[in-house]
């Protein structure tokens, strides 16, 4: 059975769908509905997404490197495609992004309050009404991030609450759980210099507490990315040169040690000598 991913056209939420009938209707959390469609008939061969050759869409290993091959679809146009390919041939949707699974409420990571979804411009946020946290999936984050005309990151500004940013959570829950998997986020600094600390699921997005996501939005419409590239591209230059710098002293001390070894043992045999020789 080919796996089936859908993906919402409004927001690009990802719905795992494997085993439902074509033709069927869902509805996204951002409240766009979607519909289940059959897969194109494709002809001809894909590509390997190891080595690039021609495979024919029922292979199960490519011929030439030998690499195993998993079928699935594309959650745009739900194009027959293999899995290790990044993105769709047809229309170059992005594959790996991670399926939500089913269209469920969604705990707060902090209060357990359900989250309420809305989506603004392009980007669907998960907001709590009781903390006025913030949950966004890995997809609408590199939407901001990557918008270098700031207008989502414009609107999402005009829509979010304001609120000072805390280092410690006003709940006392420092380690929080994903609202889609519900396994225990990582904390740590968004970039270097934001002074945001925020929780993070590898898997599926970030959580953001009241203050936190405009300030996040913010320091990158500012260049705080760039700069924070920029200091750790310098970090890891100084780095480089003080371990070479080690290097060339703990070589100078090794010659140094040898030298001295050389001609302690050659006077020594002159001394042995002269002895021999009395």
């Amino acid at each position: 059975m080919i796996a089936m991913i859908l993906a919402c056209p409004a927001c690009d939420s990802r719905y795992d769908v494997t085993g439902h009938a074509n033709g069927q209707q869902f509805k996204c959390r951002c409240g766009t509905m979607m519909r289940l469609d059959a897969p194109p008939t494709q002809a001809g061969m894909l590509a390997c997404p190891k080595c690039g050759a021609g495979v024919a869409h029922d292979s199960a290993s490519c011929a030439y490197c030998e690499a195993e091959l998993l079928l699935k679809a594309c959650p745009r146009c739900v194009s027959r495609v293999f899995h290790g390919h990044k993105h769709c041939f047809e229309c170059g949707a992005e594959l790996d992004v991670a399926a939500d699974g089913k269209v469920t409420d969604r705990p707060c990571p902090r209060c357990t309050t359900s989250l309420e979804a809305r989506l603004v411009g392009d980007i669907v946020i998960d907001e709590c009404r009781s903390c006025q946290g913030v949950f966004l999936d890995h997809v609408a984050i590199k939407r901001v991030i990557t918008d270098r005309e700031q207008a989502r990151a414009q609107a999402l500004l005009g829509a979010l609450p304001t609120g000072v940013v805390s280092l410690l959570p006003a709940s006392g829950k420092l380690y929080v759980k994903c609202p889609c998997c519900q396994q225990i986020m990582n904390r740590r600094q968004f970039a270097a210099g934001s002074g945001v600390i925020v929780d993070v699921c590898k898997t599926h997005g970030t959580f953001f507490d009241l203050g936190e996501l405009p300030q996040v939005i913010e320091f990158v419409m500012e260049g705080g990315l760039e700069r924070a590239q920029r200091a750790e591209i310098e970090r890891m230059r100084d780095e480089a040169k003080r371990e070479l710098a080690n290097a060339a002293r703990a070589q100078t001390r090794a010659s140094m040690m040898v030298d001295t070894r050389g001609h302690a043992a050659g006077n020594a045999l002159v001394d042995l000598l002269s002895a021999l020789w009395r």
